[in-house]
């Protein structure tokens, strides 16, 4: 396809002008739930999202690849932390993730949740609410679910006639609706009502887009939309562009782009969804701008001309060409860069006269022209057939950066240019493969194909490879419940990275002390040295978890030895209960206080006698090492008359 397109754009070349949408690609609140997502997956934490977190199919699956895929629903989930999409959920949603205790991180654009608010109040006080948007779009269904079945929801004309008649009537519509058809259908709901408020609830993000895609439209050819399918708001903005009278053309990634779109047109404009990533409209955007360049690249993915291979000999050689003959009335020219990768300083060098070589016709074969051959081209049948071997047994090859661009990296692979997507330059994914340049790595071929001339690798495969190896001898040689020494890594919120042989750990926030902690850098330093014992292996997701706090004697197991009944010592108030305190020994062993061992006065409550932090002097009046369980008597009240309220 790319080939095609090439030719296509070469030929008009001289006409030909590009023009990019002043306002396309990801609002706050697509980029807001994408970050989110991606803090959580690159956390190691267990999380799906409850449907697409956008409406973007190579996003979504993306996500999925990184360990936190799409569920439709909550019916089988155990522990899993669950990342609300971008569109909104209704309430009952929430309800079912607080029954079923699991972790919940909100990635609701917050013009969503501003239109369920709303929606929500007006419904509350009473009012009649109308919602304009599309019946099935997940957000409009998350919004009516406020609205607690007291609203009619309309997307059309026909919707609208459907209405009954109004004293009053509040709109809310959906933050990715046409501003054109909102205000028409706005129009029709003022027939039939007295009174009309209208909530802008469409954002300013989407506003911005159809502006600019419409004044786009007017002024080109040919629209390239670009965006999911069954995003919203990619689908209006094709709309608005054919509208405009525009030949518009809504693609989701750079692989669908049909060559035969642009020939004869002189003006062709790009514009993209709000939730279309960077880098899918930065690959669309390079192929366009960039076919001269990659024209000029040494023919990097495109044989212009096919000819026959032929054997000839050297007849005179120079510097930067030689004459080959091989039989035809007139020598062919071979020039330096022709013959091999990188070219050669000298031919005089490589070459002298009456050597054989075999070389491929790379110019059309006539009377009146020079005729060009090329040995490289031999070379990279050779080279293709190697390829073509080594992906068939899964091998990695020897390739160096050459140059990089916005979408990836081109690689030399002997005498065959290659390409590294973005996605596949390391295990995480990165802006830039510019450290790459220059140097001589492994990589793994992901599609060979020399008609077209296509070589796709991955450097991510290999480095995963590597992982999996430092896995198996970690797991080989240790097991769950081992105990081994690793460096600190990486503090995040929610935990530390330990790295042990080369493979990085998590250890949980809740598994660094018996203590409860605040914070992780209270506990731990990066590069610090700690004992840690192994909690599981996760083949699937490359992933192993740490304990530090199993590495040091549990109070529980030492309240015997270290404590007895009856003995008096000072303990701080950590928890205020209506029936007592819980208060926590040096050692971090933790018991009850209950008011009655507090006081025998009866109108008290414990918030009355001491307050959160205080320290108190007890006495020990049981231990159940069995129930895990202490229990306490108050000796000396804190010195403050007034204690402090929880």
């Amino acid at each position: 396809m790319k080939k095609d397109y090439i030719r296509a754009c070469r030929q008009e070349k001289d006409s030909m002008e590009i023009y990019k949408s002043k306002v396309m690609g990801f609002c706050y609140g697509v980029r807001r739930a994408i970050k989110i997502a991606d803090s959580v997956a690159d956390s190691g934490i267990k999380a799906v999202t409850l449907g697409p977190i956008i409406h973007n199919p190579q996003v979504v699956k993306r996500l999925a690849q990184k360990g936190v895929p799409a569920v439709n629903d909550l019916e089988n989930l155990t522990d899993e932390t669950v990342i609300i999409r971008s569109h909104g959920v209704g309430p009952s949603c929430y309800n079912t993730i607080k029954c079923k205790n699991l972790a919940l991180m909100d990635a609701t654009c917050p013009y969503v949740k501003r239109n369920q608010e709303i929606t929500k109040r007006l419904v509350e006080d009473g009012k009649q609410v109308v919602l304009i948007g599309e019946k099935n779009h997940p957000e409009m269904k998350s919004v009516a679910e406020w609205a607690v079945g007291r609203s009619y929801m309309v997307e059309n004309l026909q919707d609208v006639e459907m209405l009954p008649a109004f004293h009053e009537v509040n709109i809310v519509m959906q933050t990715t609706f046409s501003v054109v058809l909102a205000a028409r259908l706005i129009d029709a709901i003022r027939k039939k009502a007295d009174r009309v408020e209208v909530h802008k609830s469409i954002c300013d993000a989407t506003e911005q887009r159809q502006k600019a895609a419409r004044e786009l439209a007017r002024q080109v050819d040919v629209m390239i939309v670009i965006g999911g399918r069954n995003s919203a708001n990619t689908t209006r903005l094709a709309d608005i562009c054919r509208e405009e009278g525009a030949k518009t053309y809504h693609i989701e990634t750079a692989e669908e782009l049909n060559p035969k779109w642009f020939l004869g047109q002189d003006k062709i404009g790009i514009t993209a969804g709000a939730s279309t990533p960077d880098w899918i409209i930065e690959e669309v955007v390079c192929i366009m701008e960039n076919m001269k360049d990659l024209l000029d690249q040494e023919e990097m993915n495109l044989d212009v001309h096919k000819g026959s291979v032929v054997d000839g000999k050297v007849v005179d050689v120079f510097d930067d060409k030689a004459y080959i003959s091989f039989g035809y009335k007139t020598e062919a020219v071979l020039l330096a860069k022709e013959y091999s990768y990188p070219a050669p300083a000298s031919l005089k060098d490589e070459l002298k006269v009456g050597d054989s070589i075999r070389v491929q016709v790379v110019s059309g074969v006539k009377e009146d022209s020079t005729i060009f051959v090329s040995k490289i081209k031999v070379d990279r049948l050779a080279d293709w057939d190697v390829a073509e071997e080594t992906f068939e047994k899964g091998e990695a090859v020897e390739v160096e950066g050459i140059e990089a661009i916005k979408v990836g990296l081109l690689v030399q692979l002997k005498s065959l240019r290659g390409f590294i997507p973005l996605s596949q330059g390391d295990l995480r994914f990165v802006h830039s493969l510019q450290n790459l340049v220059g140097q001589k790595f492994p990589a793994k071929i992901l599609e060979v194909d020399r008609a077209k001339n296509r070589l796709v690798l991955s450097r991510k495969a290999v480095l995963e490879d590597a992982r999996d190896a430092e896995m198996d001898e970690l797991e080989q040689a240790y097991e769950n419940g081992d105990v081994l020494q690793g460096t600190v890594k990486k503090i995040m919120p929610y935990g530390a990275f330990i790295g042990i042989n080369g493979v990085e750990g998590l250890l949980h926030i809740s598994d660094i002390s018996w203590k409860k902690i605040a914070k992780v850098e209270d506990v731990l330093k990066p590069e610090q040295v700690i004992d840690v014992k192994i909690k599981s292996f996760d083949r699937e997701k490359q992933r192993i978890s740490f304990s530090h706090k199993e590495c040091m004697p549990n109070p529980w197991e030492t309240a015997a030895t270290n404590h007895s009944i009856d003995d008096v010592v000072d303990a701080k108030v950590v928890k205020i209960l209506e029936f007592g305190v819980i208060v926590e020994l040096e050692d971090g062993l933790t018991g009850l206080l209950h008011i009655n061992e507090m006081t025998d006065d009866h109108n008290k409550k414990p918030g009355d006698i001491c307050g959160l932090g205080d320290v108190l002097k007890v006495k020990i009046i049981s231990i159940d090492e069995e129930r895990r369980r202490i229990s306490f008597a108050l000796v000396e009240a804190p010195a403050h008359e007034d204690a402090a309220e929880d």
